[in-house]
């Protein structure tokens, strides 16, 4: 297995538009990778502008483009075409840009089932993984998340936040049951988690792809991100030991 690799979530910034400084400043601080949150004004899909902008920043960063978080289903009828449109947005990234997981929110279950092996068809030719966000309220349990990925027609994932998955239960057990289906993983920068255990799991488990660290806003973006990376060291001391 090669060095483990950590990205950072700009949903850090998701209160501004998402811009090359922005790229810059997480690659400063020893991150190899993003996950982009996908949702207006921070950055729009579905504008060419800004998906030419963010490849030419990505490249002058240095960072590979690991997710892209679709923006949450929306209105009395969620998965309807129009709705999908936003996610369909999302998913096009990849038309331009390598993209290795769409995060997907759902709504309902029954409501979702059908749209989310939409999505997934549009997904496989771009060589885009499909992954249901585990903060989804109707995915919890994990449980829950994992059955309906199960009964999805088509082959779908799991996108795992620890620190949901934490305050929902036991996290262990939750990497455990998730673990045939993991293929995003977000963590948090602060938290009272119990890293040995946690990173023990990721560990047996054998997940390998990037491990995202949600830098918690408050303050400047410079603190949040310094705090970021003391968590990254701090899984790197844990992984390397076990």
């Amino acid at each position: 297995m090669g060095k483990r690799r950590f990205g950072v979530s700009t949903h850090l910034y998701h209160a501004q538009r998402l811009s090359r400084d922005h790229l810059l400043e997480i690659a400063a601080h020893g991150f190899e990778c993003v996950e982009i949150s996908a949702t207006p004004p921070h950055f729009d899909p579905r504008n060419p502008m800004m998906v030419a902008d963010l490849q030419q920043w990505l490249a002058e960063a240095g960072l590979d483009l690991d997710a892209v978080v679709a923006p949450p289903p929306d209105g009395p009828e969620p998965w309807n075409a129009g709705a999908l449109e936003p996610v369909e947005g999302a998913l096009h990234v990849a038309r331009r840009i390598p993209v290795r997981v769409l995060v997907l929110p759902v709504g309902a279950p029954k409501s979702a089932a059908k749209a989310v092996d939409r999505i997934a068809a549009l997904a496989d030719p771009l060589g885009v993984t499909v992954a249901i966000d585990s903060r989804s309220p109707s995915m919890s349990p994990i449980g829950s998340l994992v059955t309906f990925v199960e009964r999805c027609d088509a082959p779908v994932a799991v996108a795992l936040d620890f620190a949901a998955a934490a305050r929902g239960g036991d996290l262990v057990d939750a990497i455990e049951m998730a673990a045939e289906h993991l293929a995003a993983a977000r963590v948090p920068s602060d938290g009272a988690l119990d890293w040995a255990a946690v990173m023990t799991t990721v560990q047996k488990i054998g997940f390998e792809s990037p491990l995202i660290v949600e830098a918690a806003p408050g303050g400047a973006t410079k603190d949040s991100l310094m705090r970021a990376r003391q968590a990254r060291e701090k899984m790197e001391r844990w992984l390397t030991s076990t």
